[in-house]
């Protein structure tokens, strides 16, 4: 059992259920990421947490895409659970 409570989708409120919608918007309809969810427990974590990663997906030569995918890969040699 994890520590750090999951915001769900339904329980955001005002600016984190913008933030939500964003994030689907960027990655698709339910597709908020657990490490999103736990931020949502603390705004300005949430906020400034997003903004970092939306920049970080947007920006330079690869897709975004090939970036989602280099990061699950590293997961995956990592062997993390998540």
């Amino acid at each position: 059992m994890g520590r750090i409570r999951l915001i769900e989708r339904g329980e955001a409120r005002a600016r984190m259920r913008e933030i939500f919608q964003e994030i689907e918007g960027v990655r698709g309809p339910g597709r908020v990421p657990n490490l999103m969810r736990a931020f949502a427990n603390h705004l300005p974590s949430l906020e400034s947490n997003w903004y970092r990663m939306k920049h970080l997906l947007k920006s330079g030569a690869l897709p975004g895409r090939t970036k989602e995918a280099i990061g699950l890969t590293m997961a995956a040699l990592h062997r993390c659970e998540y």
